[in-house]
């Protein structure tokens, strides 16, 4: 899908009806490929992902401790005065109870004399005093890592507490940030499917990097909205419109007192925790094309519904402010990053689903981010040696050897990446000492004296044929012809150090004399055959003659 940015052209504008219809055809294709497939196993891997994720009691107190002594800092700075000094109060993921360890705490600065919004250099102002009181901290040990971004849409200042090793974000009269978070806190009541899965697509975006607005994705918002939509939108529905809750108001208290009666709402629906993420996923991979065409996620309403804003790729309607976008983050390049990403998520699932992964597989492909996979694989093997290791499989079985170059009689003779040279009749062996060229009998004498192209020799006679053997220097130059697998007549280097330029190892075992040497008494005569005709073999009368090879009666 190609993304735009800017606003959406009027001729693919269509209406919700519309809209909702498209999008209706488009899930029923893609939700096919489910069919009736067992998600038992899965839902196991989930739930343990999200029992694994959830925190434990102590980090819950440390956080509040951690808020209670920013608003010990601000009274240092500001005084005691309740006009003047601010109230630092925490939002997002702590509120929502839908953090981890590895959380970020959101912390707002609030001025309770502030009616208004303050102005951003007001704001930026504020966030600078606080940066040099924390500069100050630092230098005591108490925090680490102070950075003020004040650039941003939202100026914050970042650091990290000392003692609790927890991230933290510090905001000005964040007051919209703070109602959102109390609203998804009171709306997780009304079915526990809602957390969960929150928290398992949460810790997803985190293990794939597309949950953050500076670089373009999703932001936590944006995925709460996208998830409440899909449970409203479930047949029978898990989550009611938000516009019923909110029939007497968005204050908190009002809204607490709504949700008291729509509890236990989704009980009618049995769709396991499986399911339902497999589906998100699903759905969303088969509506990527409708974005572009206007389509809209409306929880207030808890349809889809056809709206466009200036610049969008991806349209979440803000369910206190409907003139707002809580995906307007979401840039072209960041869309495709997230389709990637769910794409390939929805391929992993159906493989775990088909056997091909197994569940912890799975857990860390979907949940673990791609640095932490990379540590937690062994290392790659080390390059093959050009001396590699001994290993029992380079030791021949009719060992010990009677070892003449070093007169040792019962270590064992090991060898190594033998390397064969046919060329008139020799081979050239490598062992654990030294390495040798021994020849061998080449029964018959097929290259015996046939080669013209060696610059040097001398004849050695044996067994009464004359061989033509190159002369023993230290590095020899053979023309290997191309008849004898010398490709075109080229040079090939043989050399006594270990190297052999031209010629590949010879797998070991391929000759089947290797533990004999070569150069030892000559085996004995073939037997002559009968004579015809029963003749006396004259020679046998005589005393025994010496051997030099086979013999024709013609000599």
């Amino acid at each position: 899908m190609e993304f735009r940015s800017g606003r959406v052209a009027e001729e693919n504008t269509i209406s919700s009806k519309g809209i909702r219809k498209k999008v209706k055809n488009s899930e029923s294709v893609a939700l096919k490929r489910i069919g009736n497939y067992d998600l038992l196993d899965l839902s196991k891997v989930l739930d343990d992902v999200y029992s694994s994720s959830r925190p434990i009691s102590a980090e819950y107190e440390t956080r509040k401790e951690l808020v209670k002594n920013l608003n010990a800092m601000a009274l240092e700075i500001y005084g005691n005065s309740k006009e003047s000094s601010p109230v630092l109060e925490a939002y997002g993921s702590f509120v929502t109870n839908m953090f981890s360890s590895q959380s970020d705490l959101d912390v707002s600065i609030n001025f309770e004399k502030a009616t208004s919004e303050l102005p951003r250099q007001k704001k930026v102002q504020i966030l600078r005093t606080f940066a040099e009181k924390l500069h100050s901290l630092q230098g005591q040990g108490h925090v680490r890592n102070v950075k003020p971004i004040l650039g941003a849409r939202v100026p914050i200042v970042k650091f990290v507490d000392q003692g609790t090793d927890v991230t933290c974000d510090l905001s000005v009269g964040n007051k919209d940030g703070i109602l959102n978070s109390q609203i998804i806190h009171i709306i997780s009541q009304i079915d526990d499917r809602f957390h969960k899965l929150c928290m398992l697509v949460k810790h997803w975006a985190k293990a794939h990097e597309v949950n953050s607005a500076p670089d373009g994705t999703l932001n936590s918002i944006s995925i709460t909205a996208l998830v409440a939509h899909h449970l409203q939108t479930q047949d029978p529905p898990i989550l009611p419109p938000l516009s019923v809750l909110f029939k007497d108001g968005t204050d908190p208290v009002n809204v607490e007192k709504r949700t008291q009666k729509f509890l236990k709402w989704g009980q009618r629906n049995k769709e396991s925790l499986g399911r339902l993420f497999v589906t998100f996923f699903v759905k969303l991979q088969s509506i990527e094309f409708l974005w572009r065409q206007g389509l809209c996620v409306s929880s207030l309403s808890g349809l889809w519904i056809s709206k466009k804003w200036k610049k969008s790729s991806i349209n979440v309607e803000d369910f206190l402010d409907v003139s707002q976008n809580l995906a307007r983050t979401v840039n072209g390049e960041g869309a495709k990053e997230i389709y990637v990403c769910i794409n390939r998520t929805v391929e992993n699932i159906f493989e775990f689903l088909n056997g091909k992964l197994d569940g912890l597989h799975l857990r860390d492909i979907l949940f673990r981010k791609q640095a932490d996979m990379e540590s937690r694989r062994p290392p790659p093997p080390p390059p093959p040696s050009r001396h590699p290791l001994v290993l029992p499989s380079n030791v021949y079985t009719q060992q010990p050897h009677n070892d003449y170059r070093n007169e040792y009689n019962d270590r064992h003779e090991i060898h190594r990446n033998k390397r064969v040279c046919l060329v008139n009749g020799y081979k050239a062996v490598e062992t654990d000492y030294i390495r040798e060229e021994e020849r061998y009998e080449n029964l018959r004498k097929r290259y015996a004296g046939n080669y013209n192209d060696f610059g040097q020799f001398h004849d050695v006679s044996r067994f009464g044929v004359h061989h033509n053997r190159p002369l023993d220097d230290p590095y020899r130059h053979l023309v290997v012809p191309p008849w004898n697998g010398g490709g075109n007549g080229h040079l090939v280097h043989h050399r006594h150090d270990g190297r052999y330029g031209g010629e590949e190892p010879m797998p070991v075992g391929l000759w089947r004399d290797y533990g004999r040497r070569i150069d030892l008494s000559p085996p004995p005569p073939p037997p002559p055959p009968p004579l015809p005709y029963g003749r006396v073999n004259y020679e046998n009368l005589g005393p025994p003659q010496p051997y030099f090879g086979r013999r024709s009666f013609y000599q």
